[in-house]
């Protein structure tokens, strides 16, 4: 029954795609966030530097300071911190107080303090706008100060103090957030890419798997998956393949192990259509009596290869079986049946109530006589599924014949007991598997001397070993499950 087919809403492509931009995003942005707490702790720490050292600096003048009892030589200061403030841009003022709390040097950048506020725009460098500077409340966060003595001989001569401006620190802080935010979002289109063309080479080999999956639902076995890589994808490619070739294989005969119960009818009409057509037919127009004659004579024992067909489950289930449609059904599988014998060249040896027996490798024997019976046993249960397929859709109920190859030997025309003996305990163990199964079945089984010289044609599944009744050997019997060709 076909069913509606299936829309992915999302697919493995968007997946693995939103997976990788998950871990490409993460990823990035933990390393963002620390990058740009690591660089802004960096910038503040070369900041509170660039102060000490500007403090430092001053505070050395010490170095030239006059003897003790001399006067301090405050003009040296006053030239020397300009230079200093030239050195730096970010100086917003630099100031010298003595231990009274008198200003003997100072030096104002104009420039820095309009940058941080416009209203100080074209102040002077006076100690009025000192005073007024290092009062100022500028915007929190936008400047720092820093304080040191200038130490003669163990004894504070004065205090040098200093204000940065942080304006530029902050911006080489948001820079460098602008730029790792920049890294991150190029990473994440990387990502985005690399991400749709890993996904792409997982799924397109799965999409084209399931595309040939469909075709093959369809009944279309011609399709060949390419192989395009040496993953598990491509041994599942392969797997596929190799499926496909072997589904191939088996529809030759996998309608012949089909099963269908129904009502049969009428049992004594449908025996006599049996020996009508197969003790005249068979007997009288296909059996070469002359040929068994001729070998009747001689005193010798011939290989020989046993193909019978067990009607048992249709002589059982023949009570309710409508005789006209199951004559005409059995009338054309016994013609299909022996005129496959004699194109593989065998011989229709025998037939009983239940018992279809035909006979490779007598009259005429052939190097490859278990192949013929092999190909004889396939190519009659395509036919009975043909047959069957026919009468489902006539509502009628299938028919179910059962098939046995065992090898043997003949003196003359005649089969040895070993012989039938191999067939009569094929045959029971079929009877007994169909009264211990809920179902019919129509199957075929093989000793398994002849079936390891027939598997480059068919494949099989062992089943239980049999025990012969007389001389107590084993037999190997396998089923078979499909062909080769």
């Amino acid at each position: 029954m076909a069913t509606a087919k299936k829309t992915v809403r999302f697919g493995l492509t968007h997946k693995i795609t939103m997976l990788v931009i998950t871990l490409v995003t993460l990823i990035m942005g933990i390393v963002s966030y620390f990058s740009i707490i690591q660089e802004s702790k960096l910038k503040n720490q070369e900041m509170d530097q660039r102060m000490t050292d500007v403090a430092n600096m001053i505070a050395a003048l010490k170095l030239i300071e006059p003897l003790a009892g001399e006067r301090v030589a405050w003009p040296i200061f006053r030239e020397f911190i300009k230079v200093v403030r030239n050195l730096d841009s970010n100086i917003l003022y630099i100031s010298i107080v003595d231990n009274e709390g008198e200003v003997k040097a100072f030096t104002v950048n104009p420039g820095t303090a309009a940058s941080l506020d416009a209203s100080l725009e074209g102040i002077a460098e006076s100690e009025a706008t000192l005073l007024k500077l290092a009062k100022y409340k500028f915007t929190l966060g936008n400047t720092a100060r820093i304080s040191g003595d200038i130490i003669v001989e163990d004894t504070r001569v004065a205090t040098v103090n200093l204000r940065f401006s942080l304006l530029a620190l902050k911006q080489e802080i948001m820079l460098a957030k602008i730029r790792n935010i920049l890294l991150t979002l190029v990473m994440m289109a990387l990502g985005f890419g690399g991400a749709l063309w890993v996904s792409k080479t997982v799924t397109r080999p799965i999409a084209d798997l399931t595309t040939a999956m469909a075709k093959v639902a369809k009944g279309d076995l011609g399709v060949i998956a390419l192989v395009k890589s040496k993953d598990e994808i491509g041994l599942l490619t392969q797997s596929f393949n190799l499926m496909v070739q072997d589904l191939k294989e088996k529809v030759r005969i996998k309608d012949a192990f089909d099963v269908v119960a129904d009502e049969l009818k009428e049992v004594e009409k449908i025996k006599a259509s049996f020996e009508l057509y197969i003790s005249k037919e068979a007997q009288e127009r296909f059996v070469d009596t002359s040929a068994i004659a001729l070998q009747a004579s001689e005193d010798k024992r011939y290989p020989a290869t046993i193909l019978f067909a067990d009607l048992t489950q249709v002589a059982q289930q023949a009570t309710t079986q409508d005789a006209a449609s199951l004559s005409e059904a059995l009338e054309t599988y016994f013609r299909k049946f022996v005129a496959t014998v004699f194109e593989y060249e065998g011989q229709v040896y025998k037939f009983t109530e239940n018992v279809f027996m035909v006979v490779f490798g007598i009259p005429q024997t052939h190097q490859d006589d278990d192949r013929r019976a092999i190909l004889t046993a396939v190519n009659v249960q395509k036919a009975l599924a043909e047959i069957n397929k026919f009468r489902v859709n006539q509502n009628q109920t299938p028919i179910f014949i059962s098939l046995g190859i065992a090898s043997g030997e003949a003196m003359g025309s005649l089969l040895t007991p070993k012989g039938i003996g191999t067939m009569e305990v094929i045959r029971d163990y079929l009877n007994f598997t169909q009264k211990m199964s809920d179902q019919p079945f129509s199957v075929v089984m093989v000793a398994g001397d002849i079936f390891r010289r027939v598997t480059n044609i068919i494949r099989g599944e062992k089943v239980e070993d049999l025990q012969m009744p007389d001389t107590g050997e084993t037999l190997e019997v396998y089923r078979v499950t499909g062909a080769k060709f």
